[in-house]
Parts: C-alpha cells; structure tokens; sequence
C-alpha cells in the first residue's frame, strides 16, 4: 500500500510538471514568499534521494540533501528523475531496519527507525509540498489542470468523500 500511494502522489506531480513551462517552475511566487514551485520540488524529490539513493549503511539523513538545483530550474529534469524514484519504490522488498540521523544545532540525534515509516514520512511530508504548491498554483498558474485532490492527504480525501464533498 505505501508503495502504492508513493506513486500515486509522484505521478501526481510529475502531471504538473509535465504542463508547467520552465520559466513558471523556476519563478519567484510573491504567494511563496519569493520561494519557487521548483524549490518546493526539489525538496520532495531530495527527501526520495536520501531515503533510496543516498542510504550508507542504513542510516538515512534528510539533513544531508545534495540540494541538486537543476532539479528545481528544469521541470523536464524533475519529471524525468520522479521516473528513477518510481523505480526505486517498485523494487522495494519487505521492510527493513534503518537508523536516522537528524543534525540540530551542533548536535547529531540517531534514532531507530525503519523503511516503511521512513516511507510514511515521506508521503506525509510530499502531501504538504504538494499543498503549497496547489497553492501556488491557484493563485499563479491558472493554466495548470489540478485535479481536485492534488495537495490533500489521503485521509482528507476520504473525509471530503464520506461527507460528499467531493463530486
């Protein structure tokens, strides 16, 4: 099922990355505080690196992102690297150990952790890039198609339909 719903919300993306021209994904939002929809991107698809590309000796650290900035300057680049992390996610096998590391301040905190709720976090945190970037969107870029729950968590999604909110 994470598998499932990981893909779901990158292939999300990748359909708006696949109508935003370049000029749009790279722009600064006044609705962004001057951030970028790239940025935001970015962000998402560096939290993937580091938990599939970047794990030595099953420690993972969000902290140690490369902060790859053509990621977030060319949307093709972002769409085509979504592709590699789809791939990554097919091939998961059964649930594993990890440790992380998260860095505050001066000091390093490692704590156990595991794969699928490394994963977890992964989809809760893209949920809340994907809505800011709904955000962005709507005020901004009209001319992107959002689908009605672009940008909502699962459990919303479900609410809204239980209470028929969602045509």
């Amino acid at each position: 099922m994470l598998k499932e719903i990981s893909k779901k919300q990158l292939l999300e993306l990748k359909l708006i990355l696949n109508q935003v021209k370049d000029s749009d994904y790279s722009k600064t939002l006044s609705i962004l505080e001057d951030g970028t929809i790239g940025r935001h991107v970015r962000h998402v698809l560096e939290f993937y690196e580091c938990l599939f590309f970047s794990n030595t000796e099953e420690t993972v650290c969000y902290d140690d992102r490369k902060r790859n900035l053509k990621l977030e300057e060319s949307a093709r680049f972002a769409a085509d690297y979504i592709d590699q992390i789809i791939d990554r996610i097919e091939q998961l096998g059964i649930n594993k150990r990890l440790l992380l590391k998260s860095k505050f301040e001066q000091s390093e905190v490692l704590m156990e952790s595991s794969l699928y709720r490394e994963i977890t976090y992964n989809i809760e945190h893209t949920v809340h890039h994907l809505a800011i970037i709904r955000i962005a969107i709507s005020y901004e870029l009209k001319y992107i198609n959002l689908s009605k729950t672009f940008g909502y968590a699962a459990s919303t999604i479900q609410y809204m339909e239980s209470q028929k909110i969602l045509n």
